[in-house]
């Protein structure tokens, strides 16, 4: 935050500073010396306010400034602003302090609560603010913001049997359906499942995800991924294939392991026309360089050089050029040997540059497919780049 706009905050709190002032000058007092305190530090804090030294302004307002129902408000503003400014000691301190006064209404105390957890988060302090937002999310005005930091901490935690029993509790709260997002959780079990060698469990999970959330691309992939491990290719094909009635963005990651379970089976030509109907419906690049592969395999390299270049007229591709200058390497011809591995470098440099990947929701670029995305943490966002540089 600017200096001038942090100095545009604190008059508010100068203005509630004056009214208490005002309001104590009123009263008749029985010791002069506490009412001569607070016009001193009211005055002390709009003095460091005029010479722009807003942390001394804010100690002098905060003495002026009794803690009742009337500046609740005003101390869980400052509160906020510490820690905005990375002052969360300051602001825990605040909170705190808020809380500890037995004359605090119910809906006050629950409000400085919702702010300590939100210290404790911004401090790293997750299992402080896990009990403190448990407290909260039991019930009251402030279910909701709770139980949604709740499910940010278990994210954070890896904690995805809590994640999921708190989303429930969310969509009960708020009728809002986030079954995609319990879909993913149930996902990272299975992957742990299957990182452990328990793939029954990791298969049984991967399917659950897919009855919480029919649409869920990534629960058909592990889902193939397991199958596959498994020796199922048959299976595993049809797993994978599922993935362009869910989302179609998402279908170049699976060719390459239907590619493997075609061949696994022995039946390159089912592969072949699978690639072909994707080229006709999409024209993406992934099939056309796998079916180049398959060109080249059975036709030479040459044949595949005729298909890229046919291809490239339509569609001009970047990695679709890296490969043609690859397959043109690997043709032996010497006269043009030199150039075309100058070429070569070129763009596998420019590729080697490039996300791959790129969020929907905050444009986040990466070279690896995420499922929740690493920048602004939605689920699902991230997709395979499209264009000249993707597919």
């Amino acid at each position: 935050m600017a200096p001038f706009d942090f100095l545009w905050f604190l008059l508010p709190l100068a203005a509630a500073s004056g009214w208490l002032v005002g309001r104590y000058g009123k009263r008749r007092r029985e010791s002069a010396a506490t009412e001569d305190d607070l016009r001193s530090n009211y005055f002390k804090g709009i003095n460091y306010l005029l010479n722009e030294q807003p942390d001394k302004a804010i100690e002098a307002f905060i003495k002026v400034l009794e803690v009742d129902s009337e500046t609740v408000e005003t101390h869980l503003a400052l509160g906020n602003l510490y820690r905005r400014r990375g002052e969360v000691d300051r602001a825990i301190r605040i909170h705190q302090n808020l809380i500890a006064r037995p004359n605090l209404e119910s809906g006050q105390r629950s409000e400085a609560l919702l702010e300590l957890g939100h210290d404790y988060l911004s401090a790293g302090l997750l299992d402080r603010a896990e009990n403190l937002l448990r407290e909260l999310a039991d019930g009251g005005d402030y279910r909701v913001q709770a139980l949604r930091q709740l499910i940010d901490i278990y994210e954070q935690e890896k904690d995805w049997d809590k994640a999921i029993d708190s989303a429930r509790l969310l969509e009960k709260a708020t009728g809002n359906h986030l079954s995609p997002v319990v879909a993913h959780y149930q996902c990272e079990l299975a992957e742990r499942f299957r990182e452990s060698g328990d793939r029954d469990d990791a298969l049984e999970l991967a399917r659950k995800a897919l009855g919480t959330h029919d649409r869920c691309v990534r629960a058909s992939i592990l889902e193939g991924d397991i199958l596959t491990d498994l020796d199922e290719h048959e299976s595993a094909i049809r797993a994978y294939q599922r993935v362009e009635e869910q989302d179609a963005d998402y279908v170049p990651e699976t060719i390459g392991r239907i590619q493997y379970c075609y061949r696994a089976l022995q039946r390159p030509q089912e592969m072949d026309a699978y690639l072909n109907g994707l080229m006709q419906r999409y024209g993406w690049i992934t099939p056309m360089l796998a079916l180049a592969d398959l060109k080249r395999d059975r036709d030479g390299a040459d044949k595949a050089i005729e298909f890229i270049s046919g291809q490239l007229r339509r569609r001009p591709s970047v990695r679709g050029l890296d490969r043609l200058l690859e397959l043109e390497m690997q043709s032996g011809d010497a006269d043009k040997g030199a150039h075309v591995a100058i070429l070569k470098d070129l763009t596998g440099e420019l590729l080697a540059d490039r996300p791959v990947y790129k969020c929907r929701h905050c444009g986040f670029p990466a070279k690896l497919l995420h499922w929740q995305c690493p920048s602004c943490k939605h689920w699902n966002s991230i997709k395979p780049i499209q264009g000249i540089e993707g597919e």
